[in-house]
């Protein structure tokens, strides 16, 4: 019994010792339990050794210490920024510059710098723009700034246009409906009697329009509209009377957001 008791002993004795000297290694190693701080990207050696290289005016040197800070950190917007400004300023690389702007703006969008990194981005568009080659049918500089908004300039365009679409028709309605109350102290019957005679002189009207109308065979089913052409103008010219500019501008509802909305050039169906 006395010697288990002395083999344990001896067990809890070495593994004491061997424990000590472990953490001893560690120590003299320069294991870090947690007493240390986390070295912030300014206070990285490379980062700093960039600032010198570029105040020494070495800018391979600067971009090799900055690209070292990038490649060892997620969180590098400083190193970012210092690569942006040496492919814009220094290497004319508008590509690598904006690239590196907008990594800068990921990880710090509303840093009193942020403002103006946008600008320097705006900047180097402007700048590739202008390095494209001519385009009859655009202008480089403004194509890379065309290209961002141009989805969110169709999408508000197509809002305005049903928006349109909308007051038109609602402008019809009212324009049917603004005589039914032609005179409020007449009762209500003799109203409804006296609006319904308009309509039915309206409609007779119109028949009789279309009846006097007579519309050539080789009239054709399109027009090109003309400098000072009206809807009117144009329903006198194919129809020989004003008063089918309705129809006109119904059969072009998918070009024309308003009877007003006429261009010179623009075609036009023409229903028979």
């Amino acid at each position: 019994m006395f010697g288990i008791i002395t083999d344990l002993w001896k067990c809890v004795i070495t593994t004491a010792a061997m424990l000590f000297l472990c953490l001893y290694i560690m120590g003299a190693g320069g294991c870090d339990f947690g007493e240390g701080e986390v070295v912030k990207e300014t206070g990285e050696p490379s980062f700093l050794r960039g600032k010198e290289e570029l105040q020494r005016g070495n800018t391979a040197e600067a971009m090799s210490a900055f690209l070292k800070v990038v490649e060892k950190r997620r969180d590098a917007p400083e190193s970012h920024f210092e690569l942006g400004r040496i492919y814009l300023d220094q290497m004319n690389d508008q590509i690598e510059a904006i690239h590196h702007f907008r990594k800068y703006l990921e990880l710090k969008p509303d840093s009193q710098t942020s403002p103006m990194v946008r600008q320097m981005i705006e900047t180097a568009q402007k700048k590739y723009a202008a390095s494209l080659p001519e385009s009859p049918f655009e202008n480089n500089i403004r194509r890379l700034e065309l290209e961002e908004i141009v989805q969110k300039m169709q999408k508000e365009n197509l809002e305005l246009k049903q928006k349109l679409a909308a007051a038109v028709e609602t402008i019809d309605r009212l324009e049917a409906t603004q005589r039914v109350n032609i005179a409020p102290q007449r009762p209500r019957a003799e109203a409804v009697n006296t609006s319904q005679v308009r309509r039915t002189q309206n409609a007779v009207q119109q028949t009789q329009d279309r009846q006097n109308v007579s519309v050539r065979p080789d009239t054709p089913s399109t027009y090109t509209v003309k400098s000072g052409d009206t809807l009117s103008t144009i329903s006198r010219k194919i129809y020989g009377t004003k008063n089918r500019w309705k129809e006109i501008f119904r059969a072009n509802r998918d070009r024309m957001a308003t009877p007003e909305a006429l261009r010179a050039g623009q075609i036009l169906r023409i229903p028979r």
